[in-house]
């Protein structure tokens, strides 16, 4: 196969996460999971633009018609697109791609800055508009453009968070954003980070809602052959270190040192030779979790999971732990609650009257908020697992 963002024939077989259902497909009974189906989710990586990217993409259609992931539950988001909204004070008209349940457009608004929103997820995009902030419920491309541009000018701004590792077709997004977004207009792109989760071993973030895992270089190639140009890189504190990136719809603009460094890093650390450590470390890890909570389950102790995101699919289905192993999974999503998680099968409850005395053991999911879960467990003798390696590939 060719590099479905560069084209190159430079691109290999990386890694196996085996057999995996749809991570934001929680079943809610019996008839859901007997239906449920599983795909081999293999990881191909370009050695010419540094992605990553699954070998076989899946329907989006199945994905996003119904949807379970909702920003504004995340208190921490909340105020990470509180920050970004004041940064974007001068901007005349923002379009936010991906906008969920309105977790930018909502302050956007509060700051009186023109904004609307574009998502394919029916009942998230319903939940958005019933609060009055203006979302149109559709996939990002020509034929949205086109109705969006008969009521509004073309923005100044766009963003994009944690949208383009989901698109199945990224050289048809970066043409649509050229032809959307004013001249020398900036596009703001958060992406998590291929590099990091490659250095930190963290495999959960593999999944088949997300067909493409961007590097900067990636990114680069990308938009530089629509004349659009990557010039400015922040690193965010957001979903276990991710990157903001800022292009403009012009091709000769000047790249920050930042961004120099960036892309020159990649250059030296993201090689095929990393993947082959880092399948072999996760594999010994995902061994050793399911070991431990078969011990646990021996000495009679009661387990519980803490948070249910997308990833608890690929950790649970890879390392092989079930409802044998993890009695349930509290998480503060109501769309989650009282389903199962896809594959493994684990009930999802609130946490209102489910954490007790009886707890012994607890897997950490939402590792990346493990101080503010361990609050909740003060009073209780509780041993903590967290469901991924922590040590880093050098």
């Amino acid at each position: 196969m060719k590099c479905r963002i560069c084209e190159s024939k430079e691109i290999t077989r990386a890694l196996s996460l085996g057999k995996q259902p749809l991570a934001n497909k929680y079943p809610k009974n019996k008839k859901d999971i007997k239906s449920e189906k599983k795909f081999l989710l293999n990881i191909m990586f370009c050695k010419n633009c540094k992605s990553a990217q699954i070998e076989k993409i899946i329907d989006r259609n199945l994905m996003f018609q119904d949807y379970y992931y909702l920003s504004s539950v995340n208190k921490k988001l909340q105020e990470h697109f509180k920050i970004l909204a004041k940064k974007l004070n001068s901007s005349k008209f923002v379009v936010d791609i991906g906008s969920n349940d309105g977790i930018l457009l909502d302050p956007l608004k509060k700051l009186n800055i023109k904004s609307i929103g574009i998502d394919p997820s029916v009942n998230v995009g319903k939940i958005a508009n019933d609060k009055d902030l203006k979302t149109y419920i559709s996939f990002f491309n020509k034929k949205i453009i086109n109705k969006i541009l008969k009521n509004y000018n073309k923005p100044d701004v766009i963003v994009a968070s944690s949208v383009v590792t989901h698109l199945e077709k990224p050289k048809e997004f970066a043409k649509n954003i050229k032809s959307f977004l004013q001249d020398n207009g900036i596009l703001i792109l958060e992406i998590e980070y291929l590099y990091n989760f490659i250095k930190n071993l963290e495999y959960e973030r593999f999944y088949f809602d997300r067909p493409f895992y961007y590097s900067a270089s990636s990114i680069n190639i990308l938009f530089n052959a629509f004349n659009m140009t990557l010039y400015d890189i922040e690193k965010i504190n957001i979903h276990g270190g991710s990157l903001r990136l800022f292009i403009k719809n012009s091709p000769k603009v000047k790249k920050t040192l930042r961004c120099r460094k960036i892309l020159q890093l990649e250059k030296s650390k993201l090689k095929s030779k990393t993947f082959k450590i880092f399948e072999k470390e996760i594999l010994k890890h995902s061994n050793s979790l399911r070991k431990n909570l078969i011990k646990e389950k021996k000495l009679g102790n009661m387990i519980i999971g803490y948070g249910a995101p997308a990833r608890v699919s690929t950790i649970t289905n890879f390392s092989k732990i079930d409802s044998n192993h993890i009695d349930y999974i509290i998480d503060d999503s109501p769309l989650k609650q009282n389903r199962y998680t896809p594959g493994s099968h684990i009930k999802i409850l609130p946490k209102k009257n489910n954490i007790n005395k009886k707890l012994k053991v607890v897997v950490v999911f939402a590792y990346e908020y493990f101080r503010d879960i361990k609050n909740n467990f003060k009073n209780l003798n509780i041993k903590f697992y967290k469901p991924i390696p922590f040590k880093r590939i050098k």
